[in-house]
């Protein structure tokens, strides 16, 4: 091999020789907890599994030794507090990326406006078209001594749909479609209109003459 090769490995340690070496990564001390006589103390993992468990040289003469579960198990709860608190502190210092959000928050301008209320009058217009759909027929009304009749027709004008309501005293429609005068209402057995009085028979007015 000539003298001006070599390995990859070789140049990479020659890097390192002239100060670029990348620094060792830090490793984070994994929480731990202490009971509250300070004999224990618990190391756990981030995800809270427990590493190491140790104790005091002098810790039978703190405690006794009947009672030491208690304080190892006041140990693991305070570790495992102080691994929340830690994980808590890196997601307040490194928060998450946010997704980006889907709904645009531009304003709206003038030819937005027109657009949406086209749209709206265009909705309006095809509602109007199914409700005129639903019924044209005429409804008509009439008392029951059949002296007053009435009727409703709708009628259709610029795309709306309105009533058409006759006055109390209307034309009603005869037999074959044909719309007849109104009468005004008579009374029952005569000809005469309901309005107008009605005049004394000749034989009573001659009779009247008479006397005068």
């Amino acid at each position: 091999m000539p003298d001006d090769e070599e390995w990859a490995f070789e140049a990479e340690t020659d890097l390192w020789d002239d100060g670029e070496r990348p620094p060792p990564a830090a490793d984070e001390p994994e929480p731990d907890g202490r009971d509250g006589d300070a004999v224990v103390t618990v190391t756990v993992a981030p995800d809270g599994e427990v590493r190491q468990v140790r104790l005091a040289e002098d810790w039978k003469s703190k405690v006794d030794p009947r009672g030491l579960h208690s304080n190892v198990l006041t140990a693991a709860n305070a570790a495992t507090i102080e691994t929340l608190a830690q994980r808590a502190r890196e997601v307040q210092e490194n928060p998450p990326p946010r997704p980006p959000s889907e709904a645009d928050e531009t304003p709206l301008t003038a030819q937005d406006v027109l657009r949406l209320e086209d749209a709206v009058r265009g909705e309006l217009e095809q509602y109007s078209a199914r409700l005129s759909s639903a019924g044209t027929g005429i409804v008509s009304a009439e008392s029951s001594g059949g002296h007053v009749r009435g009727f409703d027709r709708p009628e259709h004008r610029g795309g709306e749909r309105t009533a058409r309501r006759a006055p109390h005293l209307a034309p009603a429609v005869g037999p074959g479609g044909l719309r007849t005068a109104a009468a005004r209402p008579r009374l029952h057995g005569t000809d005469e209109p309901a309005g107008r009085p009605r005049e004394p028979p000749r034989q009573a007015r001659r009779a009247l003459r008479g006397r005068t």
